[in-house]
């Protein structure tokens, strides 16, 4: 445990049952908070950062075009999980671009699965191994039981997301303008149960959730006037799950308010 963690900050990232990891720096004083940081975990839907990164990383290759329209087969729709392209007709034609944006702002496992199968599990994996991100794994597409059964996942740790959201919000993660894209998707994020909940008006959080089985991760980046908080918070086997969301809750507000005491 590195950084400076008040008493409960300590009791939230020790609970009596499972894990908890959690990397954040407030970028304009550059003070950090980490816990477990490196300790590599299943990512859920917090895999769906790198595999948008490499996204956009291959439409400004010129090896995708981002406003092709893609036709949904009624195959690709029988995917289990999050999303709302599930509940709609076979034959809508979002562009890439669309299946991006959904990918991230309702976790659509529709539109990651054809992601994935476009850009292939090599590239993603290319890209986040180019990155640096040493924790992080991608094996799967969205909700494959068989690749479950055979022992493939996809993993992440609170470090490697952290670092990953410290590109974006630096307009470092592939180039400016591909920053700026993927924290517009972030920024309109429609699961605000975690992260969110405890921060105040004029608080903005650009985030992605994540939850699979005893899974509860959110990660994002947190700005208000008293600056920038870039925050990965994961854990695993938390009981009951509510705590695990109140836990991701009341350590971002935490965070929040220690950087608004030292800014």
């Amino acid at each position: 445990m590195t950084g400076d963690f008040p008493p409960r900050l300590v009791d939230l990232l020790n609970p009596p049952t499972g894990v908890v990891a959690l990397a954040a720096t407030h970028l304009e004083s550059g003070r950090t908070w980490r816990h477990n940081e490196h300790l590599r975990l299943p990512s859920a839907s917090l895999i769906k950062l790198p595999i948008l990164a490499a996204f956009w990383e291959a439409a400004e290759a010129g090896r995708l075009d981002p406003m092709e329209r893609v036709s949904v087969s009624a195959e690709a729709l029988r995917v289990e999980g999050t999303g709302v392209l599930k509940a709609l007709s076979p034959g809508l034609q979002p562009a890439w671009s669309d299946l991006a944006t959904l990918m991230i702002t309702v976790s659509d496992n529709v539109a990651t699965n054809l992601i994935i199968d476009r850009l292939g599990m090599d590239t993603i994996q290319g890209w986040i191994d180019k990155a640096g991100l040493a924790e992080t794994r991608i094996e799967r597409r969205m909700m494959d039981r068989t690749a479950m059964s055979a022992g493939r996942g996809n993993w992440t740790s609170a470090a490697n997301i952290e670092t990953l959201l410290s590109a974006v919000a630096s307009g470092r993660c592939v180039s400016g303008e591909a920053s700026g894209r993927m924290r517009q998707a972030l920024e309109a994020q429609q699961i605000q149960d975690r992260l969110s909940r405890r921060l105040g008006d004029g608080v903005r959080v650009a985030n992605k959730t994540g939850n699979f089985a005893d899974v509860i991760h959110d990660a994002g980046i947190v700005s208000w006037p008293g600056g920038t908080l870039v925050i990965a918070v994961l854990t695993q086997g938390v009981r009951p799950v509510w705590r695990a969301m109140d836990a991701i809750a009341e350590i971002a507000g935490l965070l929040v308010l220690g950087s608004n005491r030292t800014a």
